[in-house]
């Protein structure tokens, strides 16, 4: 019998980012085969050659293969039949993966969820879905315990692949019969109905994402980075384009993310190709600090891009291939793609053309096409487009919908985007028919947000806004009009209502700013008139607040110029000024190129106010705060690390 290992450091070929004994298997498309078919042809192929990567740890196709058959046994055993569900509220890790792979083989569906949602959020979810197991790991396992809704198995998922790669004897596993329909995943993103909405994703979704493509060309001796939290969709093409082509995938382990953590895991790993949101890569671009030479393919998408990130990273990188992605969760991770030309010197980035088995539409209100040139809605078609979602009838048939044109009847996905294609068929971003907001790369429907302040028994209304502080800041803004005889001092209503929203809502979905009304200014139709809502004032300096020292006059500038304010606070939190976790990486990268020394980002969690920081870095914090054991480290990073995570995704 083979026995399971997890190979390590001793795998210098991948290390060095010269991968041998690759497969030399080409799997072309074909929209009736399922994913873990594909990746069984690889693992047939060449058994030895490595999949997966996860800093010194290592799994090869071969092991992957059994790893995944044995969990999937496990699966069976505990009940799960196909068209279950089986959620993974883990993080990124090798052992994740497999599970992916083992779900897939029963005939059953995955649902990723991160780790950092709270309970409230992870309740809905559970309960809409019903998985029959709930993979956990240690850390994420109390957390899962508070969900009221959780009927199924609750398994720590490290334990039992541990557990199944010691045993002697292992029973042979028929993957359960599963076709490219067949659902693969659901994955939850905004809703503006006040809940989260699950997209239910086929097989052929993913395969179609990455076989036979014109946007990216992964084979066998390339080496993709796995950054995103496997909540985002950006994973699925990280694993799965990679695991369907028999390359190998990079891992960027669940812990301390900085910029410098992702170019050494880049730069370590020998890897070739990579898919970044749009934020990360400008962080990337303005402190990659060095070259990246195995480098050869960087893809970023989420969010408008910019100019000029594009052309700073050409100049660092003038060998790398740049393209920009757009596409919703519901059309399989993307729809489009734009190779930026060397030497880009424009203002405008577009959204591109459409990718291999995928087709765009203009339509106008009526739903009929129309011709280039002209403005509309834009539908998405084709092989990428999502079964629906999940057990929501009525939205699926509102957003998924069947359009005539002069080829026939097509079924396509309504995004609510309203597009140009030009007269060379590329197609031109040009905003949003509703309220639908990209914050970091995360999709935030303002209306949920809304929704969650209404529930609130304080207040009588509530509603927010999306504030543009310049071309690349933006900031969520929430309104408060008090229930009348519940009002309290303002700060401690802010206080008392950000505290319960956090209970509900996942962080990045947190307004940066509060103002409370007495009243909100209304149309003459009744609706609120959003654009009389008076905007936030930044603070104004202190008086009598003098900087004490070179460092902290570092940190007043990085913080102004990061959170996009005239004046900060030496005492104020850092997250309580508005900031995010991607501006919070800004403001660490910036620090380590001024200081030209290392940082512990766990620092800037610990600190997390410019007085705090500066003494910290100066050398003046007390004794007993230098002096933390690695439990207390544990648990600090721990209860901190949520912000960070999603800044990986």
């Amino acid at each position: 019998m083979a026995e399971f290992r997890f190979s390590g450091a001793e795998d210098s070929a991948v290390k060095s980012g010269r991968v041998t004994g690759r497969s030399q298997e080409t799997v072309h498309y074909d929209p009736e085969h399922s994913v873990h078919a594909v990746v069984h042809r690889h693992a047939q192929a060449a058994p030895q050659a490595t999949a997966i990567v996860f800093d010194d740890h290592s799994i090869s196709y071969g092991e992957l293969e059994l790893m995944s058959d044995a969990l999937a046994t496990y699966l069976i055993d505990a009940g799960v039949t196909k068209g279950d569900i089986v959620c993974l509220f883990v993080p990124r890790s090798l052992e994740t993966i497999v599970a992916m792979l083992a779900t897939l083989k029963v005939g059953a569906a995955y649902l990723p969820l991160d780790t950092t949602f709270p309970v409230d959020h992870l309740d809905y979810v559970i309960g809409d879905c019903e998985p029959k197991v709930v993979f956990v790991d240690t850390c994420s396992l109390a957390t899962m315990r508070l969900v009221p809704s959780v009927k199924g198995t609750i398994a720590d998922l490290h334990a039992i692949v541990a557990d199944l790669a010691q045993q002697a004897e292992r029973k042979p596993f028929e993957p359960v019969p599963c076709e490219g329909g067949d659902m693969a995943y659901v994955m939850y993103t905004s809703g503006s109905t006040g809940r989260p909405k699950g997209v239910s994703i086929p097989h052929r979704g993913i395969t179609r994402l990455a076989l036979d493509q014109n946007y990216v060309q992964i084979g066998s001796a390339d080496v993709m980075l796995h950054a995103a939290t496997i909540a985002f969709d950006a994973s699925t093409f990280e694993i799965w384009t990679t695991l369907t082509n028999g390359g190998t995938i990079a891992g960027l382990p669940d812990g301390n993310f900085s910029v410098g953590r992702l170019r050494d895991v880049i730069r370590d790993n020998g890897v070739t190709s990579s898919l970044l949101t749009t934020g990360l890569f400008n962080l990337l671009a303005d402190f990659s600090c060095g070259e990246l030479p195995t480098l050869r393919h960087m893809m970023f998408g989420g969010e408008v891009a910019s100019a000029e990130h594009i052309k700073r990273f050409q100049k660092a990188h003038p060998d790398c291939r740049l393209t920009n992605l757009y596409g919703p969760t519901e059309i399989t991770v993307l729809a489009t793609a734009f190779d930026i030309p060397a030497g880009f010197d424009g203002k405008d980035v577009p959204i591109g053309g459409a990718v291999s088995h995928t087709g765009i539409l203009i339509v106008d209100e009526d739903r009929r096409p129309v011709g280039r040139g002209i403005e509309g809605e834009l539908v998405l078609t084709g092989e990428g487009v999502a079964i629906g979602y999940f057990r929501r009838p009525e939205l699926t048939a509102e957003r998924f919908i069947t359009i005539r044109t002069e080829q026939g009847d097509v079924r396509g996905y309504l995004t609510g985007d309203l597009a140009v294609l030009s007269d060379d068929g590329i197609l031109l971003f040009r905003g949003r028919r509703d309220r639908q907001i990209k914050l970091n790369g995360k999709r935030i429907e303002l209306d949920e947000i809304e929704a969650a302040l209404r529930r609130d028994p304080r207040l009588a209304d509530g509603v927010v806004i999306c504030q543009n502080l310049d071309q690349s800041h933006k900031r969520i803004v929430g309104y408060l009009c008090p229930r009348e005889g519940t009002r309290a001092d303002d700060a401690e209503l802010i206080r008392d209502v950000m505290e319960r929203l956090r209970n509900s809502l996942p962080a990045y979905m947190i307004p940066s700013a509060v103002i409370v009304l007495d009243e909100l200014p209304l149309h003459q139709s009744g609706k609120v008139d959003r654009a009389r809502l008076p905007l936030p004032v930044d603070a104004l300096p202190a008086e009598n607040a003098p900087v004490a020292s070179r460092t902290e006059a570092l940190l007043q500038d990085l913080w102004r110029n990061v959170l996009s304010q005239q004046a900060v606070e030496l005492d104020r939190n850092f997250f309580d000024l508005g900031g995010t976790s991607l501006q919070l990486m800004r403001v660490h990268a910036a620090l380590e190129v001024n200081l030209s020394r290392s940082i512990d980002v766990v620092a800037l969690f610990k600190h997390p106010t410019i007085h705090e920081l500066a003494d910290f870095l100066d050398g003046k914090s007390s004794a007993s705060a230098r002096a933390m054991t690695a439990a207390e480290r544990a648990a600090l990073q721990k209860k901190n690390i949520s912000h960070f995570r999603r800044s990986a995704s």
